[in-house]
């Protein structure tokens, strides 16, 4: 979340979408394509990874084939770390400083 927030921000990530991320299907500062998106990357994280074909075919409405494939990679390899940090308990290098009762802290990040 830390570096992560820091470079979406570089990128046009708000204050707005950060702070509701952890509500992001019922808020207004998320298109329908990143809350597609999103909704992927949470079925991506769970164990076991269980995406349906209902999500699939959202996702086929905005990319192609190979746009997914990509997708799919990044959000892969972001879980990836994100995994690797917890269990090493790497701490945050404070790029992206989230206060004390924001959702994603509630929920166990750092």
């Amino acid at each position: 979340m830390d570096i992560n927030s820091a470079v979406g921000r570089k990128q046009g990530v708000t204050d707005r979408q950060l702070e509701q991320l952890a509500d992001f299907e019922q808020s207004a500062f998320f298109s329908s394509v990143e809350k597609v998106i999103l909704r992927y990357a949470e079925e991506m994280t769970r164990t076991p990874v269980n995406v349906s074909d209902a999500l699939f075919t959202e996702l086929r409405g905005y990319f192609n084939s190979a746009q997914i494939v990509e997708l799919t990679a990044a959000l892969a390899l972001e879980n990836y770390r994100a995994r690797f940090q917890h269990a090493l308990e790497i701490p945050s290098e404070g790029f992206c400083d989230l206060p004390a009762d924001h959702p994603v802290r509630r929920a166990g990040g750092k």
